[in-house]
């Protein structure tokens, strides 16, 4: 009996520590970024793909994707994610995205800390180019 507990203890510990680590691991690509800045920006001859650069303003920490908050309806409200792996793993980093564009597009915003979002990008009304405000 006394063999059974100490070989179900040496089964359990490292089991519930390495699915702890996974969990932990995993948990972090799902950490929203609000510090991403805007560094480059170009759009599709035809205008239906804006490709973006960005960059982390934090010290530490890299982005692996976004999404759009906008709902289907514009502007689009980007939220970006954290890497999978820990506060500043690389693994699956990314600095450059491209985004679908309508004709009816207009702006283009980052999450912010309280919440809110930034405007990063605006389609000028009269040229159709995009511009940083």
């Amino acid at each position: 009996m006394k063999k059974k507990r100490i070989v179900m203890i040496a089964v359990a510990v490292p089991a519930v520590l390495l699915l702890s680590v996974i969990s932990f691991l995993v948990q972090t690509g799902f950490h929203e970024r609000t510090d991403v800045a805007l560094l480059d920006h170009s759009v599709s001859a035809d205008g239906t793909k804006l490709t973006f650069k960005t960059i982390v303003s934090g010290s530490m920490g890299y982005i692996r994707g976004f999404a759009d908050q906008g709902g289907g309806a514009k502007p689009h409200r980007l939220k970006f994610y954290s890497t999978f792996g820990g506060l500043n793993s690389s693994f699956g980093a990314k600095h450059e995205f491209a985004l679908d564009l309508a004709e009816t597009d207009t702006a283009i915003h980052f999450a912010r800390p309280n919440g809110g979002y930034e405007l990063v990008l605006q389609k000028d009304a009269e040229t159709g180019a995009w511009r940083e405000p």
